[in-house]
């Protein structure tokens, strides 16, 4: 949302880095967000009063996972629902060679 806060956050937890990335937009439903990492998983936002548009092709976090899964990570997301933000988090493996 305008005005709207990001945070990010980095850990180190057991030999992964885990990278956080936190809004206080407006939220997914659960629908949602089993739509969220497939291909062409778009989802369309009414919130906090008015249409928020939504352009892209439903790729972006498709390919991020695909990309993030191919050097040994994960990529999940929380929601609480509606107008409750969301938190997207992935891991990558801690490469010591």
């Amino acid at each position: 949302p305008p005005f709207g806060t990001v945070e990010i956050k980095t850990e180190i937890k057991e030999n992964f880095y885990i990278i956080s990335v936190k809004d206080n937009g407006i939220g997914f439903t659960e629908q949602e967000k089993e739509k969220l990492f497939k291909q062409f998983g778009k989802i369309e936002h009414y919130g906090r009063g008015s249409y928020i548009s939504t352009e892209g092709t439903g790729l972006g976090l498709y390919i991020t996972k695909k990309l993030v899964e191919l050097h040994g990570g994960e990529i999940w997301m929380e929601s609480e629902g509606r107008n409750k933000g969301s938190i997207f988090y992935f891991s990558l493996p801690i490469n010591k060679e």
